[in-house]
């Protein structure tokens, strides 16, 4: 009968095998660190001042690319982001005029509406007692007219004094002027319908954009009930920078498109430039009209605003957008020193015209300056 080995034998052979094992892992361990004296070369810029000097392997890896600032014809062109917002010449706010309760409401928030349509009825006391007093005035002025026609028979008759007939007279011009006073008053009021019953109504055509009164409410004499406004006329508010300012003017054409909806481009024009600079933002306010606009926008949208400036073509410095990275807050860019070397500068930047920005100090004509790879460069001042 052949004898079984024993458990004792399999876990010490097994614990033999493992300690082999590990101690040929760390023999390859060891054998693969560097022998002592033996430096590990790594490829990483390094900076000589303000030059950054990378190796041509680095520069493959970055994508590093230079192109030449020129002196070239020149139209600056601004773009900025801003808001939809309402023309106030294309706004109406509608208000109840006077004490008293709403009885109905015809209109409410997105109805469009026709100039002079009624939106509300309120019912009023005040304007009730308003038109009673045209009803007195009538009576009052109905009664002059007789007496003073009686006192100028009995004058022309030798009956009267002269002055009795001028009392008269001037007795029926009161009356009249009595009546038109309480006859305005009750148009003031907006009372040319039932007794006691005002009409709100707009005085333009447009939208309904807010709505403040429910029937069944008390209002005052001050509350605005509607507002309406007509969206086909608006206005885009816009913060153009210090040194855009210069290449803006009334009437310059404007493309103002969504950001949410950037193939949709509607045209405009500035209607305004500010006369004010922001102490804080260092920038001033811009508007731009936008009349029968043909894609939908909403006030408080936000948009991003093209300014085409009208002023003649310039010559001007000219480097690629892509070139112009901001380090601690300045413009700067990289310039080259040879193949491998970079220097930052920092420089005055002019306007731009949507692909290049003007150099207005710090760059030549006819030196190269990094148009790609710039942030890789940017990251070697830090390190």
């Amino acid at each position: 009968m052949t004898k079984r080995p024993s458990p004792t034998r399999w876990i010490v052979g097994g614990l033999g095998l493992t300690l082999l094992i590990g101690a040929a892992a760390a023999y390859k361990t060891r054998s693969a660190k560097p022998s002592p004296g033996v430096e590990v070369h790594r490829d990483v810029p390094h900076l000589e001042g303000n030059t950054i000097v990378f190796s041509p392997a680095f520069r493959d890896r970055a994508a590093i690319a230079f192109a030449k600032a020129e002196r070239v014809p020149f139209k600056p062109m601004v773009r900025v982001v801003g808001t939809v917002s309402f023309n106030p010449s294309y706004v109406a706010a509608i208000g109840t005029r006077l004490r008293g309760t709403v009885r109905r409401t015809f209109k409410y928030e997105g109805d469009r509406v026709a100039p002079n349509e009624a939106l509300a009825e309120v019912e009023s006391a005040e304007l009730g007692e308003a038109q009673a007093t045209i009803a007195q005035a009538e009576a009052t002025q109905k009664a002059a007219e007789m007496h003073a026609r009686r006192e100028q028979e009995l004058l022309d008759k030798g009956l009267t004094t002269a002055r009795e007939a001028e009392v008269a007279s001037s007795e029926l011009a009161t009356s009249r002027a009595s009546l038109l006073a309480a006859q305005q008053r009750v148009k003031a009021f907006g009372g040319n319908g039932a007794f006691g019953l005002f009409v709100l109504r707009t005085p333009i055509g447009g939208h309904i954009v807010e709505r403040h009164i429910s029937p069944g409410q008390s209002v005052d004499s001050n509350v605005v009930g509607y507002k309406v406004a007509d969206l086909a006329h608006l206005w885009i508010e816009l913060s153009v920078f210090e040194r855009d300012v210069g290449s803006v003017h009334v009437g310059d054409d404007a493309d103002v498109t969504p950001l949410a909806q950037p193939d949709q481009q509607i045209g405009g024009r500035v209607a305004h430039v500010g006369e004010l600079i922001d102490p804080t933002t260092r920038s001033t306010q811009v508007r731009v009209a936008v009349d029968h606009p043909k894609y939908h926008l909403r006030v408080g949208q936000s948009v991003q605003a093209t300014i085409r400036s009208a002023a003649a073509e310039r010559d001007a410095l000219l480097v690629p957008q892509s070139a112009v990275i901001y380090v601690d807050g300045k413009p700067t860019v990289f310039v080259a020193e040879g193949d491998n070397r970079a220097r930052a500068v920092t420089v005055r930047l002019g306007g731009t015209d949507g692909t290049h920005h003007e150099i207005l100090e710090g760059v030549e004509a006819g030196q190269q300056v990094a148009s790609a790879g710039v942030f890789a460069l940017k990251s070697e001042l830090f390190r």
